[in-house]
């Protein structure tokens, strides 16, 4: 039996451990480096925390392109595919804009980035082939993820 991405495999209703640690790991830098900017927003020992900070939201969000495409890969329909392929490619392109924009605009804008693909994985992405469970873990990644980068965004912004 050849396997594809639209056929659940057992119960995908609860999030699986280790998605949910891996992903919950992943919100340390989110969380870490707005807590560096709120206590000191201009640098950390040499290091330009708001640069790193949109640096670390755009790596998430081109990887969350990658989950679209990873989907669009093995999806039965060639319309879906193509509009997964098509959604994949905006993030990595969004974070580009955030990483050249820098300071509070480039936060913003990864804010805003992280915020939109959480929406679009919640509303969407069971109809592409995603476990159940995805849009739960997405929704509070996302969540978390954009409210420490917009908090960070106006500490920046009202720093400079």
């Amino acid at each position: 039996m050849t396997l594809i991405a639209s056929e659940p495999v057992g119960e995908d209703r609860e999030i699986p451990e280790v998605p949910l640690a891996l992903g919950l790991a992943g919100l340390v830098p989110f969380i870490a480096l707005s807590l560096v900017i709120a206590l000191r927003p201009a640098s950390a020992e040499g290091v330009d925390v708001p640069a790193a900070l949109t640096a670390y939201g755009a790596v998430i969000l081109s990887f969350l392109g990658g989950v679209h495409w990873g989907l669009a890969l093995r999806h039965p329909s060639r319309e879906t595919r193509n509009l997964l392929y098509g959604l994949a490619i905006a993030p990595p392109l969004w974070s580009w804009l955030g990483l050249m924009a820098g300071g509070a605009t480039g936060l913003g804008l990864m804010a805003f980035g992280l915020a939109a693909h959480g929406a679009v994985d919640a509303a969407r992405c069971t109809r592409f082939a995603a476990p159940r469970w995805y849009p739960r873990l997405r929704i509070l990644l996302a969540t978390l993820a954009t409210i420490t980068t917009t908090a960070a965004a106006v500490v920046v912004a009202h720093a400079g």
